[in-house]
């Protein structure tokens, strides 16, 4: 059994944990890759759901969730941000408290490096940014170590592991304001897999691109990357982003087929979970299970083999290896 699903959600995040005695959920866009996914599970209560920041390619899945007439839901985590007036954040609002109506749910409007670890059965998920410090200076306030805090700055950053440093961290949209306090609080980042923020594009400043990029991988310290990103969204990942992974030595995959690297043209390497590219053979990596060992997180390796074979023989210009195979 697999121990954490990315799924591919096109431009978003989100992912699933799951013990054989509980699942969380965290993060997901609009789209039906999530309840998808828990139904292919046969999930039918997701004991907690976690919200990194208030954007919407990060809660409108959550929405859906809490609203599920099939699903139901333990605890919610999430930070609260007063400068937030979207409507998506409105409605989550709203079903926070149509949720709160039943008995069994509840909301933990706090989730910083002093949030307690949260257990999915045997698998620790433990918040390691933003300090207290920063989060309290909010969005949009001057950050205790300078610059000046976004929603992006205050996202939750996350490590799911079963041994501690060999498991997965889930960057969110972790900018360069809150990266620099991370270093500064002495966050522990250390991590086999990276989940790599703002799914592969400028951290804030352009000048800052590359730096950032390399003191995020110097302080994690990955063997593989990951990207969530989405095909027909940006230009996700950013050329100095992929070059700081590959630099770095890391493994790198996409969930979709980047607008850099060519045309998509297959998707019969893909694993059998729901990917929201798909249909439309957007899927690069595509969704992708991971099994938390005492040496990393690992993919099974047959899809692995599949995916570089996919990327070495169909993809025409892969950002993601220097040479063609």
């Amino acid at each position: 059994m697999s121990d954490v699903l990315l799924l591919d959600v096109g431009h978003g995040n989100c992912t699933i944990v799951r013990d054989e005695q509980a699942v969380a959920v965290i993060d997901a866009p609009a789209g039906s890759a999530l309840l998808d996914a828990l139904d292919a599970l046969g999930v039918t209560h997701v004991d907690q759901a976690v919200i990194s920041h208030a954007d919407a390619d990060h809660i409108q899945g959550i929405l859906a969730l809490l609203t599920s007439d099939r699903i139901s839901v333990g605890t919610l985590y999430l930070n609260p941000d007063r400068d937030r007036t979207t409507a998506v954040w409105r409605e989550l609002i709203q079903a926070i408290s149509v949720a709160a109506r039943h008995s069994g749910f509840k909301t933990c409007p706090s989730l910083t490096a002093a949030t307690q670890a949260l257990q999915v059965g045997a698998i620790t998920m433990t918040v390691v940014c933003p300090s207290v410090a920063l989060a309290l200076s909010a969005a949009g306030g001057a950050a205790p170590g300078g610059g000046v805090n976004s929603a992006n700055t205050l996202s939750a950053v996350i490590k799911v592991e079963r041994f501690a440093d060999v498991g997965v961290l889930l960057a969110g949209d972790l900018d360069a304001v809150g990266l620099r306090d991370a270093s500064t609080s002495q966050a522990r980042l250390v991590a086999s897999a990276l989940v790599f923020p703002h799914h592969g594009g400028l951290p804030g400043a352009a000048a800052q691109s590359k730096t950032f990029g390399v003191q995020l991988l110097q302080m994690v310290n990955p063997s593989q990357v990951f990207v969530s990103n989405g095909r027909s969204k940006h230009s996700n990942p950013r050329p100095e982003m992929v070059e700081a992974i590959l630099d770095h030595g890391c493994a790198l995959a996409c969930t979709q087929l980047a607008k850099a690297c060519g045309e998509p043209s297959s998707h019969d390497h893909l694993e059998a979970w729901p990917a929201a590219g798909r249909n439309e053979r957007h899927s690069c990596a595509g969704t992708v299970s991971l099994k938390l060992t005492e040496t990393g997180a690992v993919r099974d390796s047959g899809f692995e083999a599949l995916f570089r074979a996919y990327v070495g023989s169909q993809v025409a210009s892969p950002m993601c290896i220097r040479t063609k195979h």
